[in-house]
């Protein structure tokens, strides 16, 4: 391109069957950008390395650009969630993964990795990584005797994350990790207490909501992004905490980052957003861009003159129940009764707009037609904010409403081999192109599925012996070692699970 000519504008295709038959027709790869709408290098990457003229030049020659916005698709942000966002996976025309790539990727170094793939495809050895997932469980039951020392070992794990300086797990970067607040608030009080207060430094301290997480080693070097799951946690462990020791600071903290959500996060018809972005006009290329670090020090008076950073507004079922089982908990801590009706209403809202003619719950608000791929996380995450509801309200409605996701989780989602046992991350795709045709068992919505199940065993019902079987199968889908050790520092839940589950499993 001669210097100086306009940039053509990069056209991103979509991830879909019909995009790689469309690569195997024109002998192109596939390259995909897996960004997050809030993601500060993600939209750094977007403007300056895909569209530097070098690589938009390879580009245009050899590859065929895709963008997936991993929120909107929880089968892809599981599948490449490792590799941080953004996340650059390079493919063959038949779905083969011939690269993958961790985070920014500066463009003479993209320019690099792109004329590789296409000067030797088949031998690219230096850029390819494992594949390797939970794609299959161990055969056979596991005993009571496997899962305890199972347990023990993974709760040794979880202590050589605990920083005793700082609180929280992991030393390097500290992010609010609210399956280990919750477990470590039934086991060490204490250290859960110190954890909870310090984490407060990843708070805004104007509008109230959690960051997603510090970048230094202490919790003073917050990453401005809001996420729903975060706020989630957060309001569950405040709320959690203040239950147990009657301090009114927890409830004080559970009540600001409550008062964000309600006022920034809430849709005019009552379900949750998803996110907030962490710069003020990361999307608007025409107004002035504001990184995080100036905006967020401002006061709520000098924000709302800039603007409001940009919120994704969709309803994602997922975030949605992880939410409403968050305010059933503050509602149980402080009998709050405009904290039930907001999550109740919630739940009807996705009841209503979500719901398919198949028994389960589509990620986002769209028709039947378009929901021809279910996710286990959106209906294992709903079916546990209804059997929190059901659980402070007593309410038959809302155990029902559980009882059918996890019927339609069993009957779509399940592994049909009993030996193996397990949930698939989705439904069954016949469009489904290379790796995304093996179906994987992810081990976060495994672990959150026999969560739920355990709690519908324990409140009785015809269908309490199913759900022991399923509980197992879904327990040794998680109880890898592979698995568990991938899962690093974020064990909270799964030792939690093995907790519920026992006299029900």
């Amino acid at each position: 391109m001669p210097e100086g000519a306009p940039r053509e504008p990069l056209v991103w295709a979509t991830l879909d069957a019909a995009t790689f038959a469309r690569a195997k027709a024109e002998r192109r790869f596939i390259v995909m950008d897996g960004a997050a709408e809030w993601c500060h290098w993600c939209h750094v990457m977007e403007a300056t390395t895909y569209h530097d003229p070098a690589v938009a030049q390879v580009l245009r020659d050899r590859f065929i650009a895709v963008k997936v916005d991993v929120d909107s698709r929880p089968d892809i942000e599981e599948r490449y969630s490792d590799y941080g966002w953004p996340a650059t996976v390079i493919f063959s025309p038949d779905g083969e993964e011939l690269g993958k790539f961790k985070g920014f990727i500066e463009p003479d170094r993209f320019v690099e990795i792109l004329r590789a793939v296409v000067a030797a495809p088949a031998s690219n050895a230096s850029a390819r990584a494992s594949t390797s997932s939970a794609t299959s469980a161990a055969s056979g039951p596991l005993s009571e005797e496997h899962l305890a020392w199972i347990a023990r070992m993974t709760e040794l794990e979880l202590d050589d994350y605990y920083d005793k300086e700082q609180g929280g797990w992991g030393h390097t970067q500290k992010a609010p990790l609210a399956w280990d607040n919750a477990f470590e608030l039934g086991r060490s009080r204490e250290r859960a207490l110190f954890t909870l207060a310090n984490q407060r430094g990843v708070f805004d301290p104007v509008w109230g909501g959690v960051y997603q997480y510090s970048a230094g080693s202490d919790w003073n070097h917050p990453h401005f992004e809001k996420l729903m799951t975060v706020q989630a946690g957060a309001i569950d462990n405040y709320a959690a905490a203040y239950a147990l020791t009657k301090d009114a600071q927890w409830l004080a903290s559970a009540r600001k980052i409550q008062s964000y959500v309600d006022g920034f996060m809430k849709s005019p018809a009552g379900a949750f957003y998803t996110t907030q972005d962490a710069d003020l006009n990361a999307h608007e290329r025409e107004k002035k861009f504001v990184d995080g670090h100036v905006y967020y020090a401002l006061g709520d008076k000098e924000r709302r003159a800039l603007g409001v950073p940009r919120i994704d507004t969709h309803e994602y079922a997922r975030e949605n129940g992880l939410v409403i089982a968050a305010y059933a908990t503050l509602y149980q801590a402080t009998g709050d009764a405009s904290v039930l009706a907001t999550a109740e209403r919630a739940a009807d809202r996705i009841a209503t707009t979500h719901a398919t003619a198949r028994g389960g719950l589509s990620h986002d608000v769209r028709g039947e037609a378009e929901a021809r791929v279910l996710f286990l996380a959106d209906n294992a995450a709903m079916a546990w904010g209804l059997v929190r509801l059901y659980e402070v309200t007593k309410r038959a409605a809302h155990l029902e409403a559980a009882r059918r996701l996890v019927a339609f989780m069993q009957k779509e989602l399940g592994d049909g081999d009993a030996a193996r046992g397990g949930f698939f991350g989705a439904s069954a795709d016949t469009n489904a192109v290379g790796v995304f045709a093996t179906r994987r068992k992810p081990f976060e919505e495994n672990v959150l599925a026999a969560r739920v199940m355990a709690r519908l065993a324990r409140a009785g019902g015809p269908d309490a012996d199913a759900y022991r079987t399923s509980i197992a199968g879904a327990l040794r889908a998680a109880a890898t070692p592979d698995q568990i050790k991938a899962r690093g520092r974020m064990l909270g839940d799964f030792l939690l699970a093995l907790e519920e589950t026992k006299g029900v499993r």
